[in-house]
């Protein structure tokens, strides 16, 4: 019984500070998880755009771009991604690339800066979303 009577709970300094840790993790997942959701997206629309059109080589840089803006308006991607589409044609494929960086007010004058590269190879649909090979035109 004397064990017993000698433990104690946390001190309301280490409470304190198990608080403060758990709202910095919690403020910055609500600033970090929302980027990634809408990277998601966007890589959601480049495979679907591989499973949907068996024949991506035949669509016009215009057709895939109104087909990737259509899933964009659908799923609210309001991200600067939606925008940077740099469609490749090339010999025997076809290469969409959507590269793109967010930047997140933080803290005061601190920024989080995340840098996506999503690219769709139609040789290889099934290896969607990242990059198999710098493009040409960067």
């Amino acid at each position: 019984m004397q064990f017993r009577q000698s433990q104690r709970g946390i001190s309301t300094l280490g409470f304190v500070f198990v608080v403060l840790v758990a709202v910095a993790v919690l403020f910055t997942a609500f600033k970090v998880v929302p980027v990634y959701a809408e990277n998601r997206y966007i890589t959601s629309a480049l495979k679907s755009l591989a499973r949907n059109n068996n024949d991506l080589f035949s669509m016009s840089p215009s057709d895939i771009r109104a087909q990737l803006t259509k899933f964009y308006t659908v799923n609210n991607v309001r991200t600067e991604g939606r925008r940077n589409i740099d469609i490749d044609k090339r010999a025997s494929k076809v290469l969409i690339t959507i590269a793109y960086e967010e930047r997140i007010p933080f803290v005061h004058n601190i920024e989080l800066v995340f840098t996506f590269n999503n690219q769709l190879d139609s040789s290889a649909p099934e290896r969607c979303c990242k990059p198999l090979e710098s493009n040409s035109g960067n």
